[in-house]
């Protein structure tokens, strides 16, 4: 079994399972760490303007996976057993 193999077995075993409330707010407490480093890392190396284009985006993002992962977690993936 090959390298891309291992990837996607271990990417389906975890999409099977339903997401519990702990990794949902671990989800969200390392979206907000993500967030304010990385646009305190863009404000010290380019500029205020760019640290907020920076975070905006990222909050977009992360309020999307989210929010998906919210919606997995209540319904599940039993999609991906078929």
């Amino acid at each position: 079994m090959g390298i891309i193999e291992r990837f996607e077995d271990e990417y389906l075993e975890v999409s099977r399972s339903r997401a519990t409330v702990r990794e949902l707010l671990e989800l969200f407490a390392g979206s907000i760490l993500f967030v304010l480093v990385a646009s305190g890392l863009a404000y010290v190396l380019l500029d205020g303007t760019v640290a907020f284009a920076v975070a905006g985006l990222l909050t977009v993002i992360f309020a999307i996976t989210f929010v998906s992962q919210a919606y997995w977690s209540l319904t599940g993936r039993d999609d991906y057993t078929q």
